[in-house]
């Protein structure tokens, strides 16, 4: 069976899961002839459709849209209610997350759903281009049919809009040109048809066939430009059972209150004598001026009856009726029960008030068309949005001055009557500006939106992006901080995306900020966002009671876990949204005769400038287990990384027990200063790095931390089940214990292969390293941390300790305080050693080794720790010299031109083919005392060449000069045999005695222990430019790296990335046989 090529695209941004893509739809932006009312006229459809396309997908889904631009407008399309977690940049509000979408360009919009769940829609987010671009987003549970109501024999999307004779955009120019009230609609609509009351509308009129005694889930979008509508149909009950995106209690009524933005279902039982009924719709609306025409589509029974000549038409609420608005949308209910809990934040940790305005602004010679010659703004807190012409997400994140500020007030600037009959002209301006309010990560949030009776007071449906919230009160008149909070509902408030703020009143949300990114808040009456009434909210993430911008991928830190199956080859699309140069790096995938994307800045690619895409072709092999990824550009991988899980080609044969479940858990650290600033002061000055100020479990320092406790990674288990954990060293500068209180573990594997079982109560890893170990939930049910500290043989180093819990579920009291595990002493070496030195391949029929017993190519690497004189003495290293690090006493430097380009181009000048299989001078390099005459070292950029199939082995030898420390070994393109290891100086006539040659564990990283020796051997069968350095971060900086190159493959420059290099090359690309779609993109977030 041939392998599986798979499609991803990541994007890299810059921030405070698997990926589950389940398809790729297409969108094309064009202009339809369309007839309404007894005319014609051209409208903007997607596909060609009005209303557009229903999207169907699964709860927890990702979808990417192509939306192409073939119109004469630009173009943004919002996903109204997708929370897109931690994913803004598709979001699609113009100048907020994105530039628009040019005509005749394409842009692939990421969908990203999470707990949304039944209606949600889609629409265009650029001036009023959403009277006509617009469609139904369906979202099924995971479990068919698993609803919290009764099965409906079908499910129907209804679309409430309305239609104008002129052209849209002209309708838009004229008021806001003329500073007025934009012209009403000519026709309210339901699913793109007027009814049976406007003229040359009758044939068309939409018609929902239905058989007695059967039940229909109605899904229903208002996606009116202007209007809160009510809906009826004539005879009949209905019961609604979620809105927008989240399941309800059951609401029995007779008629639906539904605001522009918000959804509704609702079961509809057809238990009426068999007939024509219709189904209408017109406006409500508590002030101005308004299309008081009703719209009307017919509910028709299957069977044989003679239907009436006119259907019966229902009686709606009046136009103005407010109680039937409010009444029916305050009836609203979260489930709330066990199966569908609620989260309503009961501490609130910042509060806002925003009042919501209409306002004038002066207009020359006062010849506008407003109230007294002045022109409509409208705002939130008095100040009135002025768009930006740079996204305010860009801006954000390439730090670009002068788009926004981030000073938008907790509160209006002066209190006043905000509901009363008359307020002075002189509160009637509000000011400009394109503020953003900053809000603290994982921060508990109320706001009170307070209607004013500024110019006219009105309703106004108040949509939040980004975020759903609770609605916990809401009222008449003006809000009173004392006595309303008091009637709040903090039991099962509903929880909703958009919601109306009743007019001259009040309406209170509560939400957790936890969702970094840039967020567009605003009124959903169109002619209100025109008019200004909208605010921009940040969410960035937070560490140790501090902000700070990170880079991610796709916003997440951790980055997305990747699943593949052994053998398989994926495609990885990355795209560099940041401000800084960036390069991944797989982490154990061999890439077998595929250099160009195993990913090491300027050693096999040149880096992804930002702003550019690299096209990156994933090739693996035998690995099987876990695996990661990582930034390979200067510090980056920090918060670069994510884990890459290769199950095997059958499923679960595994050659251990089959776990219940399968978690992926990363040690990393953090700095609350930003990782470059860390990065380039060591660098200037010669000395050690500082040291982070975190140790984390999956992105979490953990309780023993300030400001960490709630956000603790947590684990959760059934007695009785069996785990298994896939772990990776994600650690920039330290070896790392690890322990879990009470358990034991048993390894299975390490760094991609399987490993014979064993057993110990702690774990030791090495940076670069994975290891996966089953975990048996076998303790009395509790909460039991999970606990990780340093192993540092030598030097300064993080003394903290990072947790998670292991908590059981089941009934029981749960400690005040979980059971802390006892981990190894930091500087015990042994217990590092021990552990490392006992992990053996499997080596059974099943799962062979290939071990090289006959040598072609023996080398003898010397590991060092070095100094370099700085100018007058005055860096911070020992002497006042400035650090370096060396093997083989050469201390790399970095070229300008990838070795690999230059490899295969022959260009000279780049790097020297003369690396030493030995180093220049023997000494006893684990001695106490080494004089300072063998501190130095030579510089240069050299390469070890390597005969294509030699077998070689490779004794590293770390020594004492400066100071001995362990040096975790990474080789790229290969895995090895650790065949050997041991203390001291290496005998070549005396360990090799000793060395293990029958079941020796398969590694790519391997630390070698403080003055001591570690020996590997393997076959240098892939042909190809390949790195090897020691992975503690700080000596790679210091230039602890070299290059081998495994010349004698024919094929190799056939396959090359498309956009790996300039000019030149032959871009080719493999024939994709299956592929799945995914994205990574890189670019910055605030944490």
């Amino acid at each position: 069976m041939s392998n599986m090529e798979i499609s991803r695209h990541l994007v890299l941004t810059e921030e405070n899961s698997a990926i589950g893509i389940v398809g790729e739809k297409t969108f094309i932006l064009i202009d339809t002839p369309y007839s309404r009312l007894c005319s014609n006229k051209s409208i903007l459809t997607v596909n060609g459709q009005f209303p557009g396309p229903t999207i169907y997908v699964t709860e927890g889904d990702t979808i990417v849209i192509d939306v192409t631009n073939r119109a004469r407008e630009n173009i943004t399309i919002h996903w109204h209610g997708v929370k897109q977690i931690r994913y803004p940049w598709s979001d699609g509000p113009e100048y907020i997350t994105q530039c628009p979408i040019r005509p005749g360009s394409t842009f692939n919009q990421r969908i990203v759903l999470s707990d949304e769940i039944g209606t949600l829609w889609w629409h265009a987010h650029s001036d009023w281009s959403r009277a006509t671009v617009h469609g139904a987003l369906i979202v099924y549970p995971r479990k068919k049919n698993d609803y919290p109501f009764p099965i409906p024999h079908r499910q129907i999307p209804i679309i409430l809009a309305e239609w104008w004779r002129s052209d849209i955009q002209a309708v838009l120019n004229e008021f806001l040109q003329n500073g007025g009230d934009p012209n009403n609609s000519d026709a309210l609509l339901i699913n793109g048809q007027p009814g049976d009351l406007y003229q040359c509308s009758r044939q068309d009129t939409f018609r929902l066939t239905v058989e007695f005694g059967k039940r229909y889930l109605i899904r229903m979008v208002n996606a009116v430009m202007n209007n809160i509508m009510f809906f009826r149909i004539a005879n009949h009950n209905i019961t609604v059972v979620g809105s927008d995106g989240a399941y309800t209690k059951q609401l029995h009524s007779d008629y639906i209150t539904i605001s522009p933005g918000q959804t509704i279902d609702f079961l509809l039982e057809a238990n009426q004598p068999p007939s024509h009924y219709y189904m209408a719709s017109h406006v409500y609306a508590s002030a101005g001026n308004f299309d008081n025409t009703t719209t009307t589509a017919i509910l028709q029974y299957t069977g044989n009856y003679t239907p009436p000549s006119s259907p019966m038409l229902p009686t709606l609420p009046d136009f103005n009726d407010t109680l039937a608005s409010t009444n029916f949308t305050g009836k609203l209910r979260s489930l709330a029960n066990k199966k569908h809990p609620i989260d309503v934040p009961l501490n609130v940790s910042t509060t806002f008030f925003f009042t919501i305005s209409l306002n004038l602004q002066p207009c020359v010679n006062s010849n506008c068309s407003g109230p007294f010659g002045d022109r409509f703004r409208a705002s939130v807190n008095n100040i009135s949005f002025t768009q930006p012409r740079i996204a305010i997400l860009q801006a954000y994140y390439d730090r670009i001055s002068g788009v926004y500020g981030d000073n938008f007030p907790r509160r209006p600037p002066f209190r006043f009557n905000y509901t009363a009959n008359l307020i002075p002209q002189t509160l009637w301006r509000a000011g400009n500006g394109t503020e953003v309010r900053v809000l603290r990560y994982n921060s508990t949030v109320e706001i009170v939106f307070q209607g004013t009776n500024i110019v006219g007071g009105i309703d106004h449906p108040m949509h939040l992006h980004g975020q759903s919230f609770y609605v916990v009160g809401w009222g008449f008149g003006n809000f009173d901080k004392d006595r309303d909070p008091l009637s709040y509902n903090l039991v099962d408030p509903p929880y909703m995306n958009t919601i109306a703020v009743p007019r001259n009143g009040w309406t209170a949300i509560r939400f957790k900020a936890n969702n970094p990114g840039v967020w567009l808040m605003h009124c959903h009456l169109e002619r209100h966002i025109s008019w200004g009434m909208e605010m921009v909210a940040d969410t960035p993430y937070s560490r140790l009671c501090s902000n700070k911008s990170i880079l991610t991928v796709n916003g997440q830190f951790p980055g997305p876990t990747i699943y593949v199956t052994e053998g398989d080859t994926i495609v990885i699309d990355v795209t560099n949204r940041a401000r800084e140069n960036i390069t991944i790096h797989w982490h154990g995938v061999k890439q077998i005769r595929y250099p160009w994307s195993d990913g090491p800045e300027y050693i096999t690619q040149c880096p992804i400038r930002p702003g550019s895409m690299f096209n990156q072709r994933i090739v693996l092999s035998d690995e099987v287990g876990t695996l990661w990824w990582h930034a390979h550009s200067d510090w980056s991988r920090a918060t670069v990384h994510g884990a890459l899980i290769v199950y095997p080609r059958k499923k679960n044969d595994y050659p251990f027990p089959i776990p219940h479940r399968q978690i992926p858990i990363i040690l990393g650290e953090w700095w609350r200063s930003d990782v470059q600033a860390v990065l380039n002061e060591f660098l200037q000055n010669g000395g050690d790095p500082n040291n982070s100020d975190a140790l984390l479990i999956n992105g979490q320092p953990g309780d023993l931390y300030p400001c960490s406790r709630q956000d603790t990674f947590r684990l959760t288990v059934d007695f009785g089940k069996r785990y298994l954990i896939r772990m990776v060293n994600a650690v920039m500068n330290n070896i790392m214990f690890f322990r879990i209180a009470n358990h034991n573990i048993t390894v299975v594997g390490a760094d991609g292969a399987y490993t014979k079982q064993l057993h110990s109560d702690y774990i030791t890893i090495s940076p670069g390293q994975t290891i996966d170990f089953l975990l048996e939930a076998n303790q009395p049910p509790s909460h039991y941390y999970m606990a990780s500290h340093v192993y540092a043989s030598a030097g300064n180093f993080d003394n903290t300790t990072t947790t998670a819990i292991l908590q059981y579920t089941g009934n029981y009291t749960p400690p005040s305080s979980p059971m802390l595990p006892t981990l190894p002493d930091f500087n015990n070496t042994l217990a590092s050693t021990n552990f490392t030195g006992r992990l053996r391949s499997l080596a059974n029929k099943k799962h062979p080794i290939d071990v090289p017993l006959n040598i072609s190519s023996t080398l003898f690497f010397t590991l060092s720790i070095n100094l370099q004189p700085c100018v007058n003495s005055n860096c911070s290293g020992p002497f006042g010299d400035r650090f370096r690090a060396s093997v083989n006493n050469i201390s790399f430097n970095s070229p300008r031109i990838s070795i690999l380009q230059a490899y295969y181009d022959r260009i000279s000048g780049v790097y020297g083919d003369n690396f030493p299989r030995r180093p220049p001078f023997r000494f006893n390099y684990t001695a106490n005392i080494i004089p300072r005459t063998l501190w130095r070292a030579g510089n240069g950029t050299e390469v070890r060449v390597l005969r294509y199939n030699s077998t070689v082995e490779i004794v590293f030898q770390g020594t004492n000069t400066v100071a001995g420390i362990d040096h975790p070994m990474h080789l790229h393109g290969q895995s090895f045999y650790v065949v050997g290891w041991g203390f001291g100086n290496f005998d070549r006539d005396r360990d090799p005695l000793s060395y293990n040659l029958v079941d020796p564990p398969f590694m790519n990283t391997i630390a070698v222990p403080r003055n001591g020796w570690t020996a590997i051997r393997f076959r240098a069968d892939n042909p190809g430019v390949w790195l090897m350095h020691c992975h503690l971060e700080r000596h790679i900086s210091w230039g602890m790296e070299m290059v081998t190159a495994i010349n004698g493959s024919p094929n190799l420059g056939k396959w090359l990335p498309i956009g790996l290099l300039t000019s030149g090359w032959p871009l080719e690309r493999a024939s994709i046989e299956q592929m799945a779609t995914q994205q990574i993109a890189i670019g910055q977030m605030a944490t």
